[in-house]
């Protein structure tokens, strides 16, 4: 049985509230859910399903109108509207709109992501579309034979227009990876987007084009579905594989010559200079973030899965890197998961696959709450050192500062007289300036500072020891943040 606005509304995980709706709106078939952030949907709508947006684009009265009215005239179930992102309740004029055209209004509060809810839709469905696989692939199982040759993809949707006499395209989260939408023939008088059920969030379409026989498009949107399923596993594990390359590298096990050379055949370029994304997310989304496919405008040739990481290797093109990484992001929004990212520097191939490695790591951990996105400044020594995969540099840091944390507890200001001091390069009066108080205060505190850990601020061994200890204690949290962001 189809899914229906009140079906939705029954499942308060998804904490839907209906804004308005008739009673014959209530009971209307829902075949599945589309995003559409356009003021004018139409491109992306076929009737009967839910359409979602966040109403970025309208913030103004026509605009809402615009949108309801494409609705409508589509055929749509009704429209899910987020609110917390660019609106804080429903704009009245897309109420008043949708009351006018009779098109259902559900609020979907931030909480939820529009992926839960277009999964649950397809899942409520699936089983009636699954019914008829056996029978439909029995049918065309020359569909089957072209998928898995050397054509793949494209040689079975040719064929499949061949059968349909039609012409049909498959876009993977909004970007059309086979076929084309765009055709010269005065025969096709419009599109129908049918969604493909996938066992993920990955929200992916097969268009195709009116009018057609529809006889093999289901068994055909099966087929589709599987291919893209097997083509995430493989694409999993080849990041895993030359993730292990970069692994080794990184420990010291290989040269980076051999490093390169191996990655090779992933389309790693040697002569190509790279900028180095790495991408950390929840345990729960590694996998699909690790299946998820590029989107376009990233031409990475080498992704990888370093430490539990996606890893992006963007050759230069002139590019803002946190332009780069804003589509990343998006992309995995896309498919219902946060992410944050740190962007590395432009370095060599070879270098990429150190440096850039590091400094983005390093980028990662320098993120503050709230924060998505960041580049970090170029790596310096204590960041290696402090980053080094075994050294106990928290246990160190804890016991060099312990001493002067359970003073401060006594109001002492030791830790913050030792940053400041290490800020000013022990500049007597103007870390007595920053602090607001007295130079022989300084003096004295300093004198604790050494007396309780054994390192004497003034001495340039020593002041390097409780430099390094601070700036461990100021980077374990968000290291620990950041695995715990991934694990």
């Amino acid at each position: 049985m189809s899914t229906t606005i009140a079906e939705l509304l029954r499942q308060t995980e998804l904490g839907l509230r209906i804004r308005h709706a008739s009673a014959d709106a209530m009971r209307q078939r829902i075949d599945w859910a589309t995003v559409s952030e356009l003021v004018d949907p139409s491109p992306s709508l076929t009737g009967d399903e839910l359409v979602l947006t966040a109403g970025v684009q309208l913030r103004t009265a026509r605009a809402c109108r615009t949108y309801v009215a494409a609705a409508a005239q589509a055929g749509c179930a009704g429209i899910g509207f987020g609110t917390g992102v660019s609106h804080d309740d429903v704009p009245r004029a897309l109420l008043e709109a949708a009351k006018a055209a009779g098109v259902a209004v559900l609020e979907v509060p931030m909480h939820v992501s529009f992926a839960e809810i277009t999964r649950y839709i397809a899942e409520t469905n699936v089983s009636a579309r699954l019914a008829s696989l056996e029978s439909q692939y029995r049918r065309r199982h020359h569909l089957v034979e072209l998928l898995l040759g050397d054509g793949g993809l494209d040689a079975m949707l040719h064929e499949l227009g061949r059968l349909s006499h039609a012409h049909f395209a498959v876009s993977v989260n909004g970007e059309v990876v086979s076929g084309a939408l765009e055709i010269d023939d005065d025969s096709v008088t419009g599109w129908d987007a049918l969604p493909i059920a996938l066992a993920d969030s990955t929200q992916a379409t097969l268009h195709a084009s009116r009018p057609r026989d529809d006889s093999a498009v289901n068994t055909a949107r099966s087929l589709v579905g599987l291919h893209l399923s097997q083509t995430a596993r493989r694409l999993h594990t080849s990041r895993q594989d030359a993730g292990h390359v970069i692994e080794e590298l990184n420990r010291g096990n290989i040269a980076p010559d051999v490093a390169v050379s191996r990655l090779e055949s992933y389309g790693f370029n040697p002569g190509l200079r790279y900028r180095t994304f790495v991408v950390a997310s929840q345990a729960s989304s590694r996998d699909e973030i690790g299946r998820m496919h590029m989107p376009s405008g990233i031409d990475a040739p080498l992704t990888a899965l370093v430490e539990g990481r996606l890893v992006v290797f963007v050759p230069r093109d002139g590019t803002d890197g946190r332009i780069k990484a804003e589509s990343i992001s998006a992309a995995c929004r896309a498919i219902g998961h946060s992410t944050r990212i740190g962007i590395g520097g432009v370095y060599p191939a070879a270098d990429a696959l150190r440096w850039g490695w590091f400094e983005a790591k390093d980028a990662l951990t320098r993120l503050a709450d709230g924060e998505e996105i960041g580049e970090a400044p170029a790596l310096s020594m204590a960041s290696l050192i402090l980053s080094a995969e075994g050294v106990p540099v928290g246990e160190l840091a804890e016991r060099i500062l312990e001493p002067l944390e359970d003073a401060d507890t006594q109001g002492t200001h030791l830790i913050e007289t030792l940053e400041a001091w290490i800020s000013h390069s022990g500049a007597v009066a103007e870390v007595a300036t920053a602090l607001g108080t007295h130079r022989n205060t300084v003096r004295y505190r300093i004198g604790q500072i050494a007396t309780l850990t054994g390192f004497d601020p003034r001495v340039t061994n020593d002041v390097v020891q409780l430099s390094l200890a601070l700036m461990a204690r100021k980077l374990s949290p968000a290291i620990h943040a950041s695995d715990d962001f991934q694990s």
